[in-house]
């Protein structure tokens, strides 16, 4: 008769073959993997996270928290990570703009889950960050989208409904999100967050135009509901990424 695993018996699985993912992350350049102690410091890390740091080896991330490893990324991770520890709400493909360690902006889906440390009681967390790559225009599918890329990069100072470009393309909802989630690996709304995120920080890092201005041209109804998809994406308010910017 095959042996039941008890539920603290499967945690004390997991956590004795952690080690074993971290070697099968490692082989993944495209995604980010990490383990957090009960203060969101970083206990394990694949190759990825230690690449786009710009660190040289794991040991120099362990200790550190994400503010700590990425600096220009804001001062929020650390008390995302703490929510997801404390209170154990999940964080699933979350869409995330993050500056790699050359400066460059890079887009990631962030999923992040509360565990417990079954030795000491404690709990954690475990995620990933996937770094969407650049998408491949010689394919057919991109070619279908492109008119639905164009109302999205042309018109994201209006109002949009997915439902409505997708008619005026000729596309049904149901196709579109299957097109932008090969091509793109995101959910036609996500494509247009990002369309309109990028626009703002272009405006931000080029322009004095006011956030009010910004928020309107980007297509939010409202400086507020601007700036708390801007700090969901960037964890930087608005002003906080004009700043820092100054700063560099």
């Amino acid at each position: 008769m095959q042996k039941m695993f008890r539920c603290d018996d499967l945690l004390r699985s997991v956590d004795e073959n952690l080690p074993l993912l971290e070697q099968v992350f490692d082989r993944l350049p495209d995604v980010m993997f990490f383990v957090k102690d009960n203060q969101a410091r970083y206990v394990m890390v694949n190759q990825a996270i230690v690449d786009q740091a710009g660190m040289r080896s794991k040991q120099q991330v362990i200790g550190l928290t994400a503010d700590e490893l990425f600096p220009g990324t804001g001062h929020n991770t650390l008390a995302q990570d703490m929510s997801v520890i404390n209170d154990g709400k999940k964080i699933v493909d979350l869409l995330r703009l993050y500056f790699s360690a050359d400066g460059r902006k890079q887009w990631c889906l962030s999923s992040k889950f509360q565990f417990k440390d079954p030795a000491s009681g404690n709990f954690g967390l475990v995620g990933i960050s996937r770094i969407l790559p650049r998408p491949d225009e010689k394919k057919s599918s991109y070619k279908r989208l492109m008119d639905f890329i164009r109302i999205l990069e042309t018109d994201s100072d209006q109002k949009l409904l997915i439902s409505e470009v997708a008619q005026s393309v000729n596309l049904s909802v149901d196709t579109l999100e299957r097109l932008t989630k090969e091509i793109f690996q995101l959910t036609p709304k996500q494509m247009l967050i990002r369309i309109r995120i990028d626009k703002a920080c272009r405006m931000l890092e080029e322009s004095q135009a006011s956030i009010t201005d910004i928020a309107g041209e980007c297509g939010y109804a409202d400086h507020s509901a601007f700036s708390r998809q801007f700090k969901a994406a960037t964890h930087f308010t608005p002003q906080q990424y004009r700043l820092s910017l100054q700063a560099q």
